[in-house]
């Protein structure tokens, strides 16, 4: 079915090309007609560009687009080109194709969100800013008409009559800012978005749609600015209420946490039965969670949703026992069954039963949770020495998206460079970028590669590169800033690049894990220990437990520096970093508990 559907495009696109020369949108720039031999030329180039497609060849193809639609004057073929080489992730080709879908069609905001797009991925922040407001006024952000228009394209009459009415638009445009984010990522549609000129994005909704974009991108603080915001223009006040309650717990900010969930709840006392335990969850005050859960689990119709939150906290803190009792009573609760499978192959997978984890991770195909189950399931079989199988399990489906195809072929590369075949991952990735010429997530992933095969001046060299290209993406900041402190270099140069990144992401636990890491590699031991403490207690990463036990026991605090490092055991079994402090500092890894998970 796939193989069909990609000839039947090929034929509908040879087609398009052919008649490009009678085909002129309506207010479409009106160029000089393209020669007989262009049309020929855009035909070979087009068809060239779908075999390529079919051959996972995204950087020809989006070349091969591009050129296509330079030459040609049919806008269909220039948003073909463009939404290929987003696809791709092929940014400069995309922001090319948008340029020439814009010159054909000015006022089309389907044009300018693609330039807005293409500008994110380059992260041109005020380029894909003028783009978004661009894409606004010209009536982006519009929520369908009944006359047919789509809203999921981001094509409106602009008109503000009927059901594309200015409400409906400001509605809308708190779910476009949000697809926007799924796409291009929080920190970079938040860049994107502040200071942006647009009336819209000060309604409820829209401010709401910011908070959580804000909360996303690792800056509670403006999370909550947004937050009240929203509550004054009249936002949704559970949501809202809930949103706060969890900004507040993210900043340690307890009182404030506890009475924004109690509001929540007030506001929603049906759906939002949980959000006081889920804040105290977020606070790590685990105690007064599970007294809140117990009392909650018999309540009529919330059973099972406590006693998953109990089987997560068992699961978390490394009561295999219970964690196995909580998830096998709700394998008969549909709502519960996916994720108690998961769980109970997890356990297995925990206590050596392969066969049994193999078979709950096998069971989960076609949900939700198939992604996480086949890495899981990959990193077992791995381990068991079935490297062929391991890596076919990682493979992209047939008719998967080619980002999809590309995750897939990065997941198979992380897996060989941890099994040690840093080589082998290396060639893998220099395949893929052979294929996603510049892809920035491509580059990325192979400096961490270089850096984990021991390359440390390559990687360095490699995130330099990016860094120039995208000074303001803090992801490639902190790395850079990261893997120079932790090879003691240039450290007054690694403290600005952390501290610049830190400014985007003020509560990003991977940036404060890399402060606090330069900080004890300068032997500022009490500098150090809060900012891993908080990076632990947001985002129970096996590497920043690794570093805070490192720094508990060079402080002396031996005991918590233990217990440190086999909480993040329990949460990354097989986390490199944690085994290797363990070993420098002789302490033993706690062995799992329980034994007999059946699913």
């Amino acid at each position: 079915m796939a193989m069909e559907s990609r000839r039947l495009t090929l034929a509908v696109l040879q087609l398009l090309a052919a008649a490009a020369l009678a085909y002129m949108p309506p207010g479409a720039a009106r160029a000089s007609s393209p020669s007989v031999r262009d049309v020929e030329d855009s035909n070979a180039l087009i068809m060239t560009a779908e075999i390529a497609l079919q051959r996972d060849d995204c950087g020809r193809a989006a070349a091969n687009y591009t050129i296509a639609a330079q030459r040609m004057t049919d806008a269909k073929l220039a948003e073909r080109a463009a939404g290929v080489a987003l696809d791709c992730g092929q940014y400069q080709a995309a922001e090319q194709a948008a340029a020439r879908w814009r010159q054909l069609t000015p006022s089309d905001p389907a044009a300018l969100r693609a330039a807005m797009r293409a500008d994110l991925g380059l992260y041109k922040i005020d380029d894909a800013r003028s783009a978004f407001e661009a894409w606004i006024k010209n009536g982006g952000g519009f929520a369908a008409a009944k006359g047919g228009h789509r809203s999921g394209d981001a094509r409106g009459n602009g008109n503000g009559n009927g059901n594309g009415s200015a409400a409906a638009a400001d509605d809308n445009i708190a779910e476009q800012v949000s697809q926007v984010a799924l796409e291009a990522g929080a920190p970079a549609t938040l860049a994107m978005l502040r200071g942006a000129q647009v009336a819209r994005l000060q309604t409820g909704r829209a401010q709401l749609a910011l908070a959580s974009l804000a909360f996303d991108g690792w800056n509670y603080r403006e999370a909550l600015q947004f937050g009240q915001r929203a509550l004054s223009a009249g936002a949704d006040r559970a949501p809202t209420q809930l949103l706060l309650a969890r900004a507040h717990a993210g900043l340690g900010e307890a009182d404030q946490a506890v009475a924004a969930a109690g509001a929540a709840r007030t506001a929603a006392p049906k759906e939002l039965s949980f959000a006081a335990a889920d804040v105290l969850i977020l606070l790590g005050r685990e105690r007064e969670a599970r007294m809140a859960l117990e009392g909650l689990r018999d309540t009529a119709g919330l059973g099972p949703q406590a006693e998953r939150r109990l089987g997560l906290l068992a699961f978390d803190r490394g009561d295999y026992d219970q964690a196995q009792s909580l998830f096998s009573s709700l394998l008969k609760d549909p709502e519960s069954s996916g994720i108690a499978v998961y769980y109970l192959a997890a356990i297995a997978d925990r206590r050596g039963e392969t066969a049994t984890a193999l078979r709950g991770y096998q069971m989960l195909g076609g949900t939700a949770l198939e992604g996480a189950a086949r890495s899981r399931a990959a990193a077992i079989l791995y381990k068991e020495g079935q490297r062929d199988d391991a890596l076919q399990l990682l493979q992209a489906h047939d008719d998967a998206t080619p980002s999809a195809r590309l995750e897939a072929e990065i997941a198979q590369a992380q897996l060989l460079s941890n099994g040690g075949e840093g080589a082998q991952a290396l060639a893998r990735i220099d395949d893929a970028l052979a294929r996603f010429p510049g892809h920035p997530d491509v580059l990325y992933q192979k400096a961490i590669l270089l850096e984990k095969a021991g390359r440390t001046d390559a990687a360095i060299a490699q995130l330099e590169a990016l860094y120039r290209e995208r000074p303001q993406d803090s992801a490639i900041g902190n790395a850079l800033g990261f893997i120079l402190a932790d090879h003691n270099r240039e450290l007054s140069r690694a403290e600005r690049l952390i501290n610049s990144a830190l400014k985007s992401e003020p509560d990003n636990p991977a940036i404060l894990d890399s402060l606090g890491w330069l900080q004890y590699r300068r032997g500022m031991l009490q500098a150090a220990l809060p900012l891993l403490e908080r990076a632990y207690r947001l985002d129970q990463d096996g590497d920043i437990g690794a570093h805070w036990g490192e720094v508990l026991w060079a402080l002396g605090d031996k005991t918590k520096a233990r217990k440190t490092w086999n909480r993040a055991l329990m949460v990354d079994p097989d986390n490199a970093l944690v085994k290797a402090a363990q070993q420098h500092a002789g302490v033993p890894s706690l062995p799992v508990q329980g034994t007999g998970t059946s699913i």
